[in-house]
């Protein structure tokens, strides 16, 4: 009898457990272990369209606007911004940021996140521009917060 509880229960920790580790179901963004699987290198298709910073400075003025021609837009609260970028499949980035208007203010270092991008990753919802030097990557939001 002893040896059927005991077998019982390890029947029954095993089933808990595996339902505790199964993925998210549709819709979710769980992978294997049922976490978030993090960053993963971006595809064109993710980058395509407006970016907002994820901290929301200055409340949709700054963005980036990726176009599927290979050039973007975009402007870091004051100024107008652009550019062009390549994605290789590996998301490995390179963009460059070309003249920009010089009105002073407060604004978001858009043009220099793209120029500096080595690689572009999403994660989740969210585009990461990660600078080639290491540095603390970009943030950006399909959404203003």
């Amino acid at each position: 009898m002893r040896r059927t509880v005991t077998g019982l229960t390890v029947l029954a920790l095993l089933a808990v457990l595996g339902c505790a580790n199964a993925p998210a179901g549709p819709g979710g963004t769980a992978g294997p272990g049922g976490a978030d699987d993090g960053p993963r290198p971006a595809t064109a298709e993710d980058l395509l369209g407006r970016w907002y910073p994820a901290d929301g400075a200055h409340r949709g003025a700054a963005f980036a606007e990726f176009d599927a021609d290979g050039g973007w837009t975009g402007s870091d609260g004051c100024n107008g911004q652009g550019g062009t970028w390549a994605l290789d499949p590996d998301g490995t980035f390179a963009g460059s940021a070309g003249p920009s208007t010089l009105i002073a203010c407060d604004n978001v270092p858009v043009a220099r996140w793209v120029g500096e991008a080595g690689r572009a990753e999403a994660d989740g919802g969210d585009l990461l521009l990660v600078p080639a030097t290491g540095d603390v990557p970009a943030r950006l939001v399909r959404e203003l917060p």
